[in-house]
């Protein structure tokens, strides 16, 4: 580990540790170990949300500024950005991922498509945009959080974006699994003409 590690806390609620180097207006920088080697990067500090060094001490670098499109207050962020913690780590969209795959693969058993099958996995996914993603309970970490608005609006934005991205490669593996099964099972055991 790099000396002194300090946390970079990401708008979209990744969290980085490293040690940092500088933060300024434009960008925050900062020292990961990559195997043997230390690496400099930076994020720009309009993606940062905050910095803490290793003794606790937070900057804030995010502010409420309705022209920027920063419209939460600098709690309501924090919820939202616990939202999306939550959210990447326990949110499993299973049902969507099994019916994505069960389109895929009924779509080219049932109307032999070949080709065109290749429109079903973009048109699921776009489907799966649709309905609300709520809450799942055991991936809640801080039951204070249930029922916050700013909390649920984040969880939202991270499993929606999970339940489009595992619909559209389960449904391209249904596709790919129906074609196998039609090219190499079905295919050759058709009578002749």
């Amino acid at each position: 580990m790099v000396n002194g590690q300090d946390r970079i806390l990401l708008m979209n609620g990744q969290t980085l540790k490293g040690r940092v180097l500088g933060q300024s207006t434009l960008e925050v920088r900062y020292q990961v170990r990559h195997g043997d080697h230390l690496r400099e990067r930076s994020e720009p500090t309009e993606s940062v949300f905050s910095v803490t060094d290793s003794l606790g001490r937070e900057k804030v670098w995010y502010f409420m500024d309705t022209l920027f499109g920063n419209e939460y207050s600098i709690d309501q962020m924090r919820w939202y950005i616990k939202g999306e913690q939550d959210a990447r780590k326990g949110y499993r969209p299973l049902w969507s991922m099994l019916g994505g795959f069960a389109v895929g693969a009924g779509a080219v058993l049932a109307f032999d498509l070949e080709v065109t099958s290749l429109f079903i996995p973009p048109a699921y996914a776009g489907l799966m945009a649709l309905p609300r993603v709520h809450v799942t309970r055991g991936s809640i970490t801080d039951p204070l959080m249930e029922g916050d608005p700013f909390y649920a609006t984040g969880y939202a934005q991270v499993g929606r974006t999970k339940r489009v991205l595992r619909g559209l490669y389960s449904t391209f593996a249904g596709v790919a699994v129906g074609l196998a099964v039609r090219q190499f099972i079905i295919n050759p055991n058709l009578p002749e003409p």
